[in-house]
């Protein structure tokens, strides 16, 4: 089962995790983003938290994406052409990127940053 753990970035720092029972203690105000743990970890055991940015084995060339929750859709490639399935309509944490789905990238990635304190990489 998967564990239901939160930060806060509160607009100067990001809190340590805490569980959803803790969450009255936390101080928590409109000024407030609540950040969701996905329940995934980088390929250095670290927890992935809503907010983070990825890349993929910390390549200079690789894509540094910002995790999201929320609706989208993905699509998978099938059959010799490449051609497209239909997409498919899912609810939860995923990436930026309509080639990746989250769960695909489990252990071979790491996390470099977040999108309140590194907002470089999430200039396009």
């Amino acid at each position: 089962m998967r564990e239901f753990k939160f930060k806060i970035w509160n607009g100067f720092t990001i809190s340590k995790p805490f569980f959803i029972y803790d969450m009255k203690e936390q101080g928590i105000d409109e000024k407030c983003e609540i950040l969701q743990y996905t329940g995934l970890k980088d390929k250095n055991s670290i927890e992935i938290y809503e907010g983070d940015i990825i890349a993929i084995n910390n390549e200079k060339i690789s894509l540094k994406l910002p995790v999201r929750f929320g609706k989208y859709s993905f699509s998978k490639y099938i059959g010799e052409c490449g051609e497209l399935s239909d997409s498919t309509d899912l609810y939860g944490f995923y990436v930026e990127n309509e080639y990746l789905y989250i769960q695909m990238l489990n252990g071979n990635i790491i996390i470099v940053g977040n999108i309140y304190e590194n907002s470089e990489f999430t200039k396009k």
